[in-house]
C-alpha cells in the first residue's frame, strides 16, 4: 500500500460521515453542469436539510454555484475529507480516490450516449493507469444511471462494472422537457447577444493529437445558409474542448455578433437548449439535442482516422443525422434542412436503443438519494 493510500485510510478512520453530506462532481471540478447540476437542482428545491458539496478545480468554477451548494477545492486535503464525510458521492467521470467506504453511496452518471468506443472497448488506446483507476471506480460504484438500453448493456459488458444500473434516463436531459424561451434569452446575455437572436451551435468532439485540422467549419456559410434557409438574424457559437481553446483562435476570427466563442460557457446542454441548430461529429451531444427536435447535421471531415484511432459502436452513415464530409457537402444539406425535424428515422433509432428519456430522470435520482440519507437517519 502506497503512502497516499495509507495516509487516505488513516483520514477516513478519524472522519465520521456526515449522513446529510453529499459531494458531486462534474468533469473533473468544472463548475455548475451535465447530470449532477441536475439532481443537485432537485435536492435543492427538496426542503430537506442538506449539505451540498461541489467540488472545483478553480475560482470561476465556484462563481457558477448557485445559493444552497457551497464549494471545496477539487484537490489536497478539503477534498478527500469531504469525500470521506459524505454519505453520498455523485459523479459523471471516474474518480482515482480508491476511498469509498461502508455506508456511503456512490451514484455514477456518466456523461452521454457513447458513439465512440470507450472503456474496455477501447483499452488498447488508454494508458494503463486511466484502465487500472477505471477498475477501481467500478468496483466503488453502487449504482450507475442510464439513459437507454444500449448505455445499460455498455455498463454492463465495457465498464467493468457488475452492479446495478438504474433506467431512469438521463438527468442532464431532463432540461428539453421545459420551456427553453427563458434559457435561450439567458444563454444571449451571457454571450452579449440580442435576445431575439437566433443560434448555429458546433460542438465538435476532442481529438486526442489537439490538431485543428478536423475544425475547419466555413462558419461564414453555415450563417448565410442558416439566414436564406430559416430566415432571422443568426450567429455561430463554436465550443471545443477546453484543450484547444487557444488554438482555435488561429483557425476562427471571433467577433461579438456573427461568430461568437462559447467554449466557456458552463452548461453545454443550455447552449444546446437556445440553439436553433446543432452540427457536431462524434459528440453524444447530437443523441441529446435530438430530443429537442430541432436539426442535426454531422461535420466529421476526418472519419477514417477517428475510425483508426478509435472507431465507432455504430456506422455514423446509418446515425438518423445527415453526414457532411466537406463545406461543400454540409452547404447542400444546409439548404435543405428543415427547421422542425421530425425525422421517422431518429424514433425508429430511439426505439431500437431503448431511449428511456421522459424529463423525470433527475427526480427519480435524487428521490434514491434522500431515501439513503432517510434510511440512514433512522438507524
Amino acid at each position: 500500500m502506497s503512502m497516499h493510500d495509507l495516509a487516505v485510510k488513516a483520514l477516513c478512520a478519524v472522519t465520521p460521515i456526515r449522513k446529510n453530506r453529499v459531494v458531486f462532481s462534474s468533469y473533473y471540478g468544472r463548475g455548475w453542469s451535465d447530470s449532477p447540476k441536475a439532481i443537485c437542482e432537485v435536492l435543492l428545491q427538496s426542503g430537506e436539510d442538506l449539505d451540498l458539496i461541489w467540488l472545483c478545480k478553480d475560482e470561476a468554477a465556484a462563481r457558477t454555484l448557485p445559493e444552497g451548494v457551497r464549494a471545496v477545492p477539487n484537490t489536497g486535503l478539503k477534498k478527500l475529507r469531504a469525500l470521506a464525510s459524505a454519505r453520498v458521492w455523485v459523479d459523471n467521470c471516474r474518480k482515482y480516490e480508491n476511498m469509498k467506504r461502508k455506508g456511503q453511496l456512490y451514484m455514477q452518471t456518466w456523461h452521454g450516449f457513447a458513439l465512440k468506443k470507450v472503456e474496455a472497448d477501447a483499452d488498447k488506446g488508454l494508458e494503463a493507469a486511466y484502465v487500472a483507476a477505471a477498475r477501481r471506480d467500478s468496483a466503488q460504484c453502487d449504482v450507475f444511471v442510464s439513459g437507454s438500453g444500449f448505455m445499460t448493456g455498455l455498463y454492463r459488458n465495457s465498464f467493468w462494472y457488475q452492479g446495478p444500473v438504474l433506467n431512469t434516463g438521463t438527468p442532464r436531459n431532463d432540461i428539453f422537457y421545459r420551456d427553453h424561451a427563458a434559457l435561450h434569452a439567458k444563454v444571449c446575455k451571457s454571450l452579449g447577444l440580442p435576445e431575439d437572436r437566433k443560434l448555429a451551435l458546433y460542438a465538435p468532439t476532442f481529438r486526442d493529437d489537439h490538431s485543428m485540422e478536423a475544425y475547419r467549419l466555413d462558419a461564414d456559410m453555415v450563417r448565410r445558409c442558416c439566414q436564406e434557409n430559416f430566415k432571422g438574424e443568426w450567429t455561430v457559437l463554436i465550443r471545443l474542448h477546453p484543450n484547444v481553446a487557444e488554438q482555435s483562435k488561429q483557425l476562427f476570427a471571433y467577433d461579438a455578433d456573427r461568430l461568437v466563442n462559447a467554449t466557456d460557457y458552463p452548461d453545454m446542454q443550455e447552449l444546446l437548449c437556445a440553439a436553433g441548430l446543432l452540427i457536431t461529429d462524434y459528440s453524444s451531444s447530437m443523441f441529446d439535442y435530438a430530443l429537442t427536435g430541432k436539426p442535426i447535421v454531422q461535420f466529421a471531415t476526418d472519419v477514417e482516422q477517428y475510425r483508426k484511432d478509435r472507431d465507432f459502436y455504430l456506422p455514423l452513415d446509418r446515425l438518423p443525422f445527415p453526414l457532411a464530409r466537406s463545406n461543400g457537402e454540409l452547404e447542400a444539406i444546409l439548404k435543405e434542412l428543415q427547421p422542425l425535424w421530425t425525422s421517422q428515422a431518429w424514433a425508429e433509432f430511439a426505439r431500437e436503443q431503448e431511449f428511456c428519456e421522459d424529463g423525470q430522470a433527475s427526480v427519480r435520482c435524487a428521490a434514491l438519494i434522500l431515501q439513503q440519507i432517510k434510511k440512514e437517519k433512522t438507524k
